[in-house]
């Protein structure tokens, strides 16, 4: 009885682990470094790629981020080893790519991609759905869940899909407590 405890406690743990683990190893984040988001303001929006693609040690080669037809402008800025460009559709979206040009972000670093942008009119939480490629293998950030990034907090780490709060205009409160 004893054995069969055991190996149930260690299955289960082991299963624990492995969902973890799987939970873990696709996310990028997005930072505000301070600075709330204000409904048609101009700002920088930062997508931090914490690592590569997993187990395999490949390198991210190529990252894509899509934005709604909310966003009112979005302009990558300049990023050593990296070739940015936008596309607009028709329908407004904007579709931010930066494909590497010497090598890509190694898997054990750490690279942001800032973005000039004009924040949607309305305030509320924008999602922006994020594809990290390491060659042919594709991570995509696209499942939605209830965090979201804020002058103070970045999105929490541990979710797929990266958003961002915009706040309303005249809404200029601090947004940490201080004493």
């Amino acid at each position: 009885m004893r054995y069969k405890t055991c190996a149930i406690a260690t299955t289960a743990a082991t299963l624990a682990s492995l969902a973890l683990a799987a939970g873990a190893s696709a996310h990028g984040t997005l930072n505000l470094y301070g600075k709330n988001a204000f409904a048609n303001k101009t700002g920088t929006l930062t997508l931090t790629i914490p690592h590569g693609c997993g187990s395999e040690g490949a390198p991210t080669t190529k990252i894509v981020m899509r934005l709604g037809s909310a966003w009112q402008a979005a302009k990558p800025k300049a990023v050593a080893g990296w070739k940015s460009s936008v596309k607009r559709a028709a329908n407004g979206q904007r579709r931010l790519t930066w494909t590497a040009t010497a090598g890509g972000l190694p898997n054990a670093d750490q690279g942001d991609f800032p973005i000039t942008v004009r924040w949607p009119k309305k305030a509320g939480i924008y999602n922006t759905p994020t594809a990290q490629y390491c060659g042919s293998k594709l991570m995509d950030w696209k499942d939605p869940f209830n965090a979201a990034a804020d002058g103070d907090l970045s999105y929490p780490a541990i979710y797929p899909v990266p958003r961002v709060r915009v706040h309303a205009a005249a809404s200029r409160a601090p947004s940490a407590v201080a004493g």
